[in-house]
């Protein structure tokens, strides 16, 4: 495996303990206490050694050092000691499914900003004609993957607090009260962080934007600025929904573990043969 090649792996390595963090607001009954050490181990871990990311951060001055900054934020807050979102427990993780809204704020802004510099190094890997096929490939997946994840987590939190919003408008005779203020307010955080992962994917595969448009639709619809279908509810709009949304999702992650788990194993070897020979120089 080319150097750049390594560094492209390892900084999608990090970015998926940052993608994963998404499943925080599924409504599960069990986390795996495990796969939380592990991303926490990694998160943490990562800008302690002179990883591929610690020296690209490293290397960008005062951006670099908000990107840490940041980084160090979203780990305080989900995974700290005193992070109320997320915490350990006796009896496995509790998760505060009423923070959720928090998790996305945490989770796609730096995602974002760490998935630009992956696009950095495979851009200049094409540049300079080094380019892996298989690493490129994987890029180009682990896009999908994460438009996947963020599409279906954004739009169950989205329908799940579109009905408790009528369910509450409803209890008030159509009007509004704080806590219909408060849901509204929370929709509209959702809108915008769904705007921000449309406006930023490069995804353009008929899978994908069949997913994108359905809940562009339902968003006009909840809004107002677009009719129901004729003879369909809600419920069949956000069921339709989730039906394409569940289809992109099985096509985008085998596509990309099909990639990732190989990619990921040669790196791992990669970095144990090199240990020796760093040894021995020192």
């Amino acid at each position: 495996m080319e150097i750049i090649d390594r560094v492209i792996v390892s900084l999608i390595y990090y970015n998926s303990c940052v993608r994963d963090t998404l499943e925080y607001t599924l409504n599960r009954e069990v986390f795996d206490v495990n796969l939380y050490d592990h991303k926490k181990r990694v998160l943490t871990e990562e800008l302690k050694v002179n990883s591929p990311l610690k020296v690209f951060l490293d290397r960008q001055g005062e951006n670099g050092a908000k990107t840490i900054e940041q980084i160090n934020n979203f780990i305080e807050e989900i995974y700290g000691d005193e992070s109320t979102v997320v915490k350990k427990a006796p009896d496995g993780l509790r998760v505060d499914h009423a923070q959720n809204i928090k998790i996305f704020q945490a989770v796609i802004p730096l995602y974002e900003n760490l998935n630009s510099i992956v696009r950095i190094h495979a851009n200049y890997a094409a540049e300079q004609k080094i380019k892996h096929e298989t690493v490129d490939q994987l890029v180009y997946q682990n896009e999908r993957f994460y438009r996947a994840v963020a599409l279906l987590t954004l739009s169950n939190e989205l329908y799940k607090q579109f009905d408790e919003f009528n369910k509450v408008m409803r209890e008030s005779n159509g009007e509004k009260t704080p806590q219909s203020n408060f849901i509204e307010n929370d929709l509209n955080t959702i809108a915008q962080l769904f705007n921000t992962t449309r406006q930023n994917s490069v995804c353009r595969d008929s899978l994908y934007t069949d997913a994108l448009d359905s809940v562009t639709f339902a968003l006009e619809m909840m809004n107002g600025r677009r009719d129901l279908p004729q003879g369909k509810t809600f419920g069949d709009v956000f069921q339709d929904s989730n039906a394409k949304i569940s289809k992109f999702v099985q096509d985008a992650e085998s596509k990309w573990k099909e990639l990732y788990t190989p990619a990921l194993n040669e790196l791992i070897e990669d970095t144990k043969a090199a240990q020796p020979a760093q040894e021995v120089k020192a």
